[in-house]
């Protein structure tokens, strides 16, 4: 079949060039087209809790309360197993491969180390699924510790890198303060900005010094180090980290008031903090 497409941007028009097989990279079409056809996949997976993006799927398993480490191991094992049957199930029915190579898992709990028994596939090579002590999922590295250390160092080491290179380009052999703060806003403020959405998830030391951090950064972009961050806030008419995530989650909390699913997660949110309030005994009855 000879199937021919261009990219369309804002009125700008691509050169026509051929598709060979499968969809055409980078397209909504795709996208749309598988998650449209495997919309029942978090359905037909109801023992575990399953985050569907493209075409990655994350199961995540809790394990039982109060109850010994042997025993929550032997349990999660077969949930596990069982999980697995049911998805190679699943990629039989939707006719969908399934990239053996590319599954891993990871275990998280007090205990140090992971599980002692082996997870597979049944069908396929015999390859087992090896345990990860952090993955990256969607750009955020998660560790099995559940903490951000490992994210914030990453972030931070990709930051100094370019703060490097903003430092070392010059035009026409000369460097300027306007060229360095807008090289900063372009290639420094969206790792920032990506850092957004957990923020708030951050221990209050970890705010502070991820907050001071980004004033470090800037007064290195600037090769203005001798300036503390009232002055350069003042100066540059600059706002706080501490601001800037603000001003992005009241525009996300507005947005997701207008929706059924924000509406859906403050109904969740709510009943959180009432049975947090009943927990903490806030709501004691009186004869």
């Amino acid at each position: 079949m000879d199937r021919r497409c261009f990219i369309d941007i804002n009125g700008n028009i691509s050169r026509w060039f051929s598709i060979e097989k499968d969809d055409p990279q980078g397209s909504v079409l795709t996208p749309t087209v598988f998650i449209s056809y495997h919309n029942d996949m978090g359905q037909f997976l109801s023992e575990c809790t399953s985050h569907f993006f493209a075409d990655d799927v994350a199961a995540i398993f809790s394990g039982q309360l109060e109850v010994r480490y042997t025993s929550q191991c032997i349990d999660l094992e077969r949930r596990v197993e069982s999980f697995l049957d049911s998805l190679e199930y699943y990629s039989c029915l939707a006719d969908q491969h399934l990239n053996r190579t590319k599954t891993e898992a990871m275990f998280s709990a007090r205990a140090i180390g992971s599980p002692k028994f082996n997870i597979m596939f049944d069908s396929g090579d015999g390859n087992r699924i090896c345990w990860r002590p952090e993955y990256k999922y969607l750009g955020y590295i998660i560790s099995s510790r559940l903490g951000w250390v490992k994210l914030l160092k990453n972030v931070q080491c990709k930051i100094r890198k370019r703060i490097s290179l903003i430092k070392s380009f010059k035009l026409f052999g000369c460097s300027f303060p306007s060229l360095r703060k807008t090289l900063f806003y372009s290639h420094i403020l969206p790792l920032f900005t990506w850092v957004y959405p957990v923020y708030p998830l951050f221990t209050r030391n970890q705010q502070d010094a991820f907050s001071k951090f980004y004033y470090s950064s800037l007064r290195r972009a600037l090769c203005c180090l001798e300036w503390n961050e009232t002055f350069i806030s003042y100066v540059l008419d600059e706002i706080s980290l501490d601001d800037r995530c603000c001003t992005y989650w009241n525009r996300y909390l507005r947005a997701l008031s207008n929706s059924t699913d924000g509406n859906l997660i403050f109904e969740k949110a709510n009943l959180a903090e009432f049975r947090k309030s009943w927990l903490d005994n806030e709501f004691l009855s009186r004869d």
